[in-house]
């Protein structure tokens, strides 16, 4: 029994330690925000794995082309891997 306290006690110790780095995070990010005027732009890039169907999406001609060879290999692999 003392065991399972041991474990609920650091699970929600984790818990509250995580959750106070994503606060500090998100108001550190808005102090700089507002310190700093310079226009940010901001970027995403990624590849879903819809079982074999990849789905890439990204911003600018050369991050789709890294992208889509990328898709491509791990689609050929998931489609050529012997079960």
């Amino acid at each position: 029994m003392q065991e399972n306290n041991l474990t609920d006690l650091i699970a929600w110790a984790l818990i509250i330690i995580g959750s106070v780095i994503i606060i500090s995070g998100i108001v550190s990010m808005l102090m700089r925000s507002d310190i700093v005027n310079t226009e940010e732009r901001g970027e995403s890039k990624g590849i879903i794995l819809l079982g074999p169907i990849p789905i890439v999406w990204g911003y600018g001609k050369r991050v789709w082309i890294i992208a889509a060879i990328i898709a491509i290999s791990i689609f050929l692999v998931v489609i050529l891997w012997p079960s």
